[in-house]
């Protein structure tokens, strides 16, 4: 089974945009992409995802929703297949807004790969926010469910380190 991670820190601000950029960039990083940010500069992309929301004056809003998608080692054998999975779930959502996205080639449960992918939550055109609730959580999940052809089990982890598991598995609709 699929498993999409949505984290979320509302509260951390700068100190979570940097984290997080650093965190996704480390040595495990395989295959790094970005939409509107460098993503061969942990600064640079910092800086756009800053920049991005203070122009639009979110500054103070949960400025990054971290997804982590794990596919199975029968939907993803390769690396460059989960990254091409994750860039098709996701691009709804990376298509305004700015992103980077790694993949970590770590072996967990029957998964040989996970992607993880920031996507700002300012859409740099518009200015409108993208929340980590359920209509886009769901979403999201149902979404990999289709691509995938997979069923997929979807976490929310938020600022207090709490992990809630939707009771729910997506399955792809016809």
């Amino acid at each position: 089974m699929e498993l999409l991670k949505v984290i979320t820190h509302a509260a951390g601000g700068k100190d979570y945009v940097r984290n997080a950029v650093n965190y996704v960039l480390d040595e495990r990083s395989t295959i790094v992409k970005g939409n509107g940010v460098n993503p061969d500069d942990a600064s640079a992309a910092i800086t756009a995802f800053d920049k991005n929301a203070e122009f639009w004056n979110n500054q103070d809003k949960n400025q990054l929703l971290h997804t982590v998608l794990s596919f199975t080692k029968k939907t993803a054998p390769t690396v460059e297949r989960a990254m091409k999975l994750c860039e098709e779930v996701l691009e709804p959502y990376t298509t305004e807004h700015l992103s980077l996205g790694t993949a970590h080639e770590e072996e967990h449960a029957d998964s040989l790969f996970h992607v993880h992918e920031l996507i700002g939550t300012t859409n740099y055109n518009t200015g409108a926010m993208l929340y980590a609730d359920n209509r886009t959580t769901f979403a999201m999940a149902q979404r990999m469910a289709d691509v995938t052809n997979q069923p997929v089990r979807l976490v929310v982890k938020s600022d207090n380190d709490k992990e809630w598991e939707c009771k729910r598995i997506f399955t792809p609709e016809d």
